[in-house]
């Protein structure tokens, strides 16, 4: 009677953290749901609890160390910033070399800009720059000398 309960354990273990995988995608519940099923295929052997419990911690350990470069490679990091924010540091190229109000027309990220270059140069068109402040509707640029 006590293999029964322990079975219906690790089934629901590791289907809850196939379901949790699936919501977060992270690659870290995978290998404990891994590890659960092989624990739950060793009780329905008749192996003893300890075996259970090893099996469990030694294959979800395993497909931890085994499934961390493959979620690496897979997810890709997330760039918290937003808005206009996320063009700090973003390289683009001039368009024009003069706009209104004696600025240049830069293009960054598919979106065309009013800029203003650092030092006060003037870029020729088609020279790449590199977005170094946001001050209300217009950039800040540096050329970037190759």
């Amino acid at each position: 009677m006590e293999a029964l309960p322990w079975f219906w354990i690790w089934v629901v273990l590791a289907a809850a953290l196939f379901i949790g995988e699936m919501v977060t995608v992270s690659f870290f519940m995978l290998p404990f749901a891994a590890g659960a099923v092989a624990a739950a295929i060793a009780n329905s052997f008749g192996a003893d609890l300890v075996i259970q419990w090893v099996l469990f911690v030694g294959v979800s350990v395993i497909a931890l160390f085994a499934l961390r470069p493959v979620a690496k490679r897979i997810t890709k990091p997330v760039d918290a910033r937003s808005g206009a924010e996320r063009l700090l540091g973003a390289a683009g190229e001039v368009i024009d070399g003069k706009a209104p109000d004696g600025l240049i027309r830069v293009r960054v990220d598919r979106e065309e800009w009013n800029a203003e270059v650092e030092g006060g140069g003037q870029p020729a068109v088609g020279s790449p720059i590199e977005v170094t402040a946001i001050e209300g509707t217009r950039l800040r640029v540096k050329e970037i000398k190759e």
